[in-house]
């Protein structure tokens, strides 16, 4: 199963009591191989990375996200378990941890969504709360999809 896919992708950061969202929607692959799913992406300026490309790959219930060019990035995702890693961005390398507190998980052939909440610390601070939500919805014929909101 290898389809094409529009991926929309949702980012939330909360710093102090305020939320800062982002949102990208975007063209996608979407496949798996054996147990393990795949999402894959170009990023955009939206996101910061422009020029890079953003793979996740779910297995059971760990979810690791990377990503290939300029800024190489490597972070996992399994719930209660902290991990401390580099995360090389624009504005220079940062040490990062990350402590998942939810994962939810509806993965299908032709629609999906993964949801992340997780407790972030750069250099060993305590920086935010934030959350990730990636669904996708297949392309179907002529480019068009129908998603689970619509009625058909």
């Amino acid at each position: 199963m290898d389809k094409r896919v529009v991926l929309t992708i949702t980012g939330v950061q909360r710093i102090a009591g305020e939320d800062k969202t982002v949102e990208l929607v975007t063209m996608g692959r979407f496949f798996k191989e054996g147990s393990t799913y795949f999402i894959e992406y170009e990023d955009s300026i939206i996101t910061g990375f422009e020029g890079n490309k953003t793979l996740i790959t779910i297995n059971g219930d760990k979810i690791l996200l990377e990503r290939i060019g300029s800024y190489k990035t490597h972070i996992l995702f399994e719930k209660g378990k902290k991990y401390v890693n580099c995360y090389d961005t624009p504005f220079g390398m940062h040490e990062m941890g990350i402590y998942p507190t939810s994962i939810e998980l509806s993965m299908g052939q032709s629609q999906g969504k993964l949801d992340l909440k997780y407790q972030l610390d750069i250099g060993g601070q305590y920086a935010g709360a934030n959350e990730l939500s990636v669904s996708y919805n297949a392309m179907g014929r002529n480019g068009v999809y129908i998603s689970k909101t619509q009625s058909t």
